[in-house]
């Protein structure tokens, strides 16, 4: 009898580890309000922008999981009183941890840092024209944070609002832009495969 109470007991043990260390993959995509904070931003407003990409969740427990990201996102401004657009498009690397409320599925918070690597910097007048910017002004790396809030379906649809910021400014000491940060308020669908 001893030996059929260990024997399941190790079963159920041997389960609940290989739940818990599941990876999952996925897509997202969604829509970023982004605009610069910082010294010097009195004439900047919010302009949207995409964002999208690839994403994993690998659990760690039925709650706690790891989901690092790579995602394409447009970031930038435009100036009040101006039809002035500045853009800067990112590839992005997010690495959060995330604490779902019931077994991997329900209501989720997310956290961690980020870092992006600047891939196009452009800035266009309000006829749509292009204005030339010396783009060794500005900084190639963004090392930042992100914060989230959403829902997980257990078909794999989830949806979140995230917040995220940067910790260095877009650009460099000794240019232009040199105290502005990125600030960017989202909301992202996704999808992770192997749902039920």
């Amino acid at each position: 009898m001893k030996k059929v109470i260990l024997s399941l007991a190790l079963l159920a043990g041997l389960t609940s580890a290989a739940h818990a260390q599941t990876t999952r993959f996925g897509v997202k995509a969604g829509v970023n309000y982004t605009t610069f904070s910082g010294d010097n931003v009195g004439d900047a407003k919010y302009k949207f922008g995409a964002v999208g990409g690839l994403a994993a969740n690998i659990g760690l427990s039925q709650s706690l999981s790891i989901q690092p990201e790579l995602l394409y996102s447009q970031k930038g401004t435009e100036l009040k009183g101006t039809d002035f657009n500045f853009k800067l498009n990112y590839i992005e690397l997010p690495i959060m941890f995330r604490y779902t409320l019931a077994d991997g599925k329900g209501p989720f918070l997310q956290a961690g840092p980020q870092v992006g690597y600047l891939a196009k910097v452009k800035l266009s007048d309000g006829d749509g024209n292009e204005v030339k910017l010396n783009n060794d002004a500005y900084q190639k790396l963004a090392f930042g944070y992100v914060a989230a809030v959403g829902y997980q379906l257990d078909s794999g649809l989830s949806i979140e609002g995230r917040f995220n910021g940067d910790i260095n400014s877009v650009g460099k000491d000794d240019g232009a832009n040199d105290q502005q940060r990125n600030r960017v308020f989202s909301v992202q669908l996704g999808y992770l495969f192997g749902g039920k």
